[in-house]
């Protein structure tokens, strides 16, 4: 795994020592409207998380866990994005930004970034994100990153939006 680079947009490969630049932009509850996790409960319960994501891989071997910090222009931590790779070529990717760093292209150019090196890099060949439908802001960016719409999951209050790769 490596860093990447689109402009003035960093990815780097995440690890615990990320976790105090990371827990400022992820402790804000305001942030978790949509989706099920509420974000870390402390520095500590972060970095412990981000420790155990350090070995890349699931622990039954099956899944490759890739995740990136962001980073924008001034160097400052803007939140992740991350995509766990399945056997045939299937990858469900998920990010999050602080709402500070919200609407200056950086989760587009984040995302991109890591969907280049998911095909080039890891042979993914379809990406799959799955999202509250009320999320609009993630509706938009999913759109302009290319992603379809696949399934709705009505009980589980869940769409399913596809690209290939």
């Amino acid at each position: 795994m490596r860093s990447l680079r689109i402009g003035e947009i960093v990815l780097e490969p995440q690890v615990a020592a990320h976790a105090a630049e990371l827990f400022t932009v992820l402790d804000d509850p305001d942030l978790y409207g949509f989706v099920d996790d509420k974000g870390p409960a402390s520095e500590t319960a972060l970095r412990e998380r981000l420790a155990r994501l350090e070995s890349r891989q699931s622990p039954d071997g099956l899944e490759q866990w890739l995740n990136w910090v962001v980073r924008n222009a001034t160097g400052a931590v803007t939140g992740y994005v991350q995509a766990t790779v399945r056997a045939h070529g299937e990858a469900e990717i998920a990010y999050v930004l602080g709402r500070r760093f919200w609407r200056q292209g950086i989760a587009f150019a984040a995302c991109s970034a890591m969907l280049e090196e998911l095909a080039g890099a890891y042979g993914v060949t379809r990406a799959v994100a799955t999202l509250d439908p009320d999320n609009i802001a993630s509706l938009a960016l999913l759109r302009k990153l290319g992603f379809r719409f696949e399934s709705e999951d009505i009980a589980a209050h869940e769409v399913r939006h596809v690209r290939d790769l």
